[in-house]
């Protein structure tokens, strides 16, 4: 009997383990805790994701799709190459403000490639040319010799000098240099 009631011990003590209605579980206990955070986790970035998605096409919804403007003719041709004379010495001059500025410049003259007359004239007339502009820029007040003003000032410098050559034009006027110090 003794031999039973120690079996029998064990038959109690092995059931005590499980209580009534508890299932053993395949995965341990930690692994589904694992298992249980992932799935939070992949279902709170699918969350995220989805609401920035819906965010951003709201927001660029109203936003019309910018394109560059068509170029027009003037604006597609090939700007030509012309032969620079660039002979003509460096301007410096005072302005004819009541506090006169300094106004130094680096006048560079573009004409046909090629054209061999107008080049031999702009030699010849190097010295009038550089004298009309000394005269030029001193007759001018500063705030005539602003960047605003840059081209209506090439271009009477273009108008005069073609006013002046018998054998060709300047096709192009160009600052090297182009300085206005006030003191």
């Amino acid at each position: 009997m003794a031999d039973e009631d120690g079996f029998l011990e064990d038959d109690v003590a092995a059931g005590q383990d499980l209580e009534v209605g508890q299932k053993m579980s395949f995965l341990p206990a930690v692994t589904f805790k694992i298992l249980k955070w992932g799935v939070i986790g992949l279902v709170a970035i699918i969350f995220i994701v989805t609401v920035v998605v819906v965010t951003v096409r709201i927001i660029n919804r109203g936003a019309q799709p910018q394109a560059l403007p068509a170029m027009s003719q003037e604006y597609v041709g090939k700007t030509p190459t012309y032969s620079n004379f660039d002979a003509i010495p460096e301007i410096r001059t005072r302005t004819m403000d009541e506090n006169p500025a300094t106004v130094i410049v680096k006048v560079v003259l573009g004409y046909d490639e090629g054209n061999k007359a107008v080049q031999g004239e702009l030699v010849k007339r190097t010295t009038q040319i550089t004298d009309w502009l000394r005269n030029y820029f001193s007759e001018k007040g500063e705030k005539d010799l602003t960047p605003k003003h840059d081209r209506a000032l090439k271009d009477e410098i273009k108008d005069h000098i073609n006013r002046v050559l018998t054998t060709g034009q300047v096709r192009e006027v160009y600052f090297v240099d182009f300085n206005v110090i006030a003191f």
